[in-house]
């Protein structure tokens, strides 16, 4: 099958953009169409298709008229399309690597690493599709009383920018393994892995469909796809703000919302913590794709016996981070993805200048390219859990650091917090440790280590930072709905004595 898609990753460019509807590549409806900016540059890289309204009516209209068929295929033949996918996506690595690292800002070699591992999520939840099931009930009297997992139907799944195609296989391969089908909007900043990832589900062999992406912006595209009446299972990873829109969308026809929303991580470091590695931790948990992961931990809690250390040794580590361009095989940190996002971060930093101390970065890398979206790590220290930069979700390389002397007093900050996504705890006493993991509301606890998401285990937050879990066995309640039934084994109704004989 020849690739539609024409990348020359030397220029930075790409070809011949289309949307993917039903089986065919098509334009938007409108013709009109939008440009694709590398954040490491602020050049373009390519011409999207700037999809609305028109485009999910018939996106949804396909996957609506393959949605029996698609349910009834064999799960076995399910699970055998997401391993050939997982296949191809092994096989095309290197240049879906360089479409993520073009368009999201991420370095190269991260970029890598992210496409390498994306077949062991096809292989895990293609391996749901066969295992996963209703069960039998003891009732009262001769009946056989069970349960059918089944799927939801129509499944929307509305990706954002920060990791792509991790959040689209995360949510769309389990979706497929057990018997959806799925119309895909990514984010207008990320739209063209997704598009090459969708070639290879065409290429695996999928069922014309079975499959959908429409590109296009939030309140064009995003918005008509929420409030589509035939879409019953909605995923969506973002902002609150535009998730709790989501949900309101999906409530007027009464779809299932599966949100992962945003985070202000606590990482929390008690006094006999091995200093070196939660240091390392916390750089990649504030600095991990230039702070734009809602598990990000933007919030130290550091025991104040151990301040001076800790912070000597951070900002040694920091001095050795290098933020540069995506292709520099030297880099560690790549740029925001987009003006935007520049601006934004760029303002909470200047409210951080009021509201605590600067201890390090707050301004633009050296060396790096004048039109890219680029920040320093940056470093806040005499923070009040209460100020703006601990309690806003900033979205960049932004650190608070806020000491603390008691546990209790401990806890009660951390939890302070409209989000509750994730925690980290560096403590070598495990009795401590576990104690305040029992204790802390958020959806996801690290123990002496840093995040490293798996599709074996599940992901969600708390409070403000969604509902529902990805990934794990949790993910099949995200994808399907429990029919009961019912079976007389006695022959007939009045053979029972337990409602037949009750007047009407």
């Amino acid at each position: 099958m020849p690739q539609l898609l024409t990348v020359d990753t030397d220029a930075r460019t790409v070809g011949n953009v289309q949307m993917f509807v039903g089986g065919e590549w098509v334009a938007a409806a409108s013709g009109e169409t939008f440009a694709a900016v590398d954040p490491s540059t602020g050049e373009t890289i390519a011409q999207v298709p700037r999809g609305g309204e028109a485009d999910i009516d018939r996106a949804v209209a396909a996957a609506k008229a393959m949605a029996v068929e698609w349910q009834f295929t064999d799960a076995v033949a399910r699970a055998a399309l997401l391993r050939t996918l997982g296949g191809l996506i092994a096989a095309n690595a290197e240049e879906l690597a360089h479409l993520e690292a073009m368009d999201s800002g991420h370095y190269l070699a991260k970029a890598r690493e992210l496409i390498g591992a994306l077949p062991l999520w096809l292989d895990y939840f293609a391996g749901l599709a066969d295992k996963v099931g209703g069960r039998t009930i003891e009732v009262p009297g001769n009946k056989l009383d069970f349960t059918l997992l089944e799927p939801l139907g129509v499944t929307a799944h509305i990706v954002p920018w920060n990791y792509p195609l991790l959040i689209l296989a995360r949510s769309t391969a389990p979706a497929l393994a057990l018997g959806n089908t799925c119309v895909i909007k990514p984010a207008e900043q990320t739209s063209l892995s997704t598009l090459r990832y969708a070639e290879l589900v065409q290429e695996a062999g999928f069922p014309d469909g079975v499959f959908n992406v429409v590109t296009g912006f939030g309140p064009e595209a995003g918005a008509p796809l929420a409030a589509h009446p035939d879409v019953m299972g909605i995923t969506f990873t973002g902002s609150v703000e535009t998730g709790k829109a989501v949900a309101k969308l999906a409530a007027d026809h009464v779809a299932q919302v599966n949100l992962e929303l945003g985070g202000k991580s606590p990482m929390i470091i008690f006094p006999d913590a091995e200093l070196d590695d939660a240091v390392e931790a916390t750089v990649q948990g504030f600095c991990s794709h230039a702070g734009q992961v809602c598990v990000a931990g933007s919030r130290l809690f550091l025991h104040s016996d151990i301040q001076d250390a800790f912070l000597e040794k951070l900002v040694e580590r920091l001095k050795t981070a290098a933020v540069g361009d995506i292709y520099d095989d030297s880099t560690q940190m790549g740029p925001l993805v987009s003006e935007e996002a520049l601006e934004r971060v760029t303002k909470y930093i200047e409210i951080g200048k009021l509201e605590a101390n600067l201890l390090y970065g707050g301004g633009k890398p050296q060396g790096t390219a004048d039109g890219g979206y680029y920040v320093e790590p940056t470093v806040f220290t005499d923070v009040s859990n209460t100020d703006r930069i601990a309690q806003e979700e900033i979205f960049g390389p932004v650190l608070s650091v806020i000491p603390w002397s008691d546990e209790g007093d401990l806890l009660t900050q951390c939890n302070d917090s409209d989000f509750g996504l994730f925690a980290v705890v560096f403590c070598q006493n495990i009795t401590k440790a576990l104690n305040m993991a029992k204790r802390l509301q958020v959806g996801g606890v690290m123990i002496n280590d840093w995040f490293g998401e798996l599709p074996m285990s599940p992901h969600g937050g708390y409070k403000q930072s969604g509902t529902g879990r990805e990934e794990g066995l949790e993910t099949v309640h995200g994808y399907t709905q429990v029919k009961h039934v019912s079976v007389n084994l006695d022959g007939s109704l009045r053979a029972g004595s337990d409602w037949s004989g009750a007047p009407l």
